[in-house]
């Protein structure tokens, strides 16, 4: 099955269980270099209808037998750019454990992409450490991935979107609060601090010992910059979210002084079977879609 179920333990997987040919989804193999020289890999994903893909099989099965694998087609993007949603991964696994939630959005017209940071799936290797919360580098390979897809034919550089979860959604976060060419942004699980996090952190999960990075810029915490953030945010979180619960999302949406929304989902948790996408499916996807589209509709 496939979840955005982030852990807050540094836990980066090389290979992939799964790629999208697997399920007859079109893509390409892109790199990218962050300015310190580490090379990136992800999946760009062309606006495609489900013809040829296993439908049955996307966000049911992980690893597709060879039996069941169909057969690539020819990747197209003839109808030209379209608005697109950058999905950030988390703390844990690549981004193939994205697959499910691309198809949700290259399926209604947009192209998609999503990237591995340094040190997990194919991207280039990186010593990292399993307490640590993140690594503050993977805000330059964001960067990178941002400054990357502006550039690609499938892509309106004027309608570009963000999606992030739990680690993706401070990470995404921190760039529509140092950048002005994002059209909209979701964020499921977001923070406050990286302090708030270790000490909300600590009680869930007592015997572990979380380091936040020193060099993470403080003015790029959500709380710290929220309220300076006019790209339109719609944050989501679980009414039962003992990670990043629910009076984080409220004390940074109270923040925010452009267009914003916040959606507490009844009965989920923080990710996994449990979390908002899972408990609240397809409404999530709905939700998001419908959201993007307000705001990629105003930027004409």
């Amino acid at each position: 099955m496939f979840f955005s179920e982030s852990l807050f333990a540094m836990k980066p997987l090389r290979q992939y269980p799964c790629i999208p040919s697997d399920f007859g989804i079109q893509y390409r193999v892109v790199s990218f270099t962050a300015e310190d020289g580490i090379c990136l890999k992800g999946w760009l994903y062309p606006a495609q209808d489900t013809a040829g893909i296993a439908n049955d099989l996307v966000g049911r099965m992980m690893v597709v037998p060879d039996s069941l694998k169909r057969a690539l087609a020819d990747y197209d993007y003839a109808d030209g750019p379209k608005p697109t949603i950058i999905i950030c991964g988390g703390d844990a696994g690549n981004m193939a454990f994205s697959i499910f939630y691309a198809y949700h959005y290259f399926t209604k017209g947009y192209t998609v992409l999503t990237f591995d940071w340094r040190g997990f799936g194919a991207s280039d290797p990186w010593d990292i450490a399993e307490d640590d919360l993140c690594c503050t580098e993977f805000l330059i390979d964001y960067a990178a991935a941002i400054d990357f897809i502006k550039t690609q034919p499938e892509v309106d550089s004027e309608k570009i979107g963000l999606m992030g979860f739990s680690t993706g959604a401070y990470l995404s976060f921190a760039m529509i609060a140092q950048r002005n060419d994002i059209a909209a942004y979701v964020g499921r699980a977001l923070i406050t601090s990286l302090g708030d996090l270790v000490t909300n952190l600590q009680k869930v999960d007592p015997d572990r010992n979380f380091t936040i990075p020193e060099d993470y810029p403080d003015s790029l915490l959500p709380i710290e910059s929220a309220d300076e953030v006019t790209t339109p945010v719609f944050l989501i979180v679980g009414e039962k979210d003992e990670r990043t619960p629910v009076w984080m999302s409220q004390a940074v949406y109270d923040k925010l002084p452009g267009p914003k929304e916040l959606w507490i989902v009844p009965e989920a948790e923080h990710g996994g079977k449990n979390g908002p996408e899972m408990i609240s499916y397809p409404e999530f996807f709905t939700k998001t879609l419908i959201f993007y589209e307000r705001y990629f509709c105003r930027n004409h």
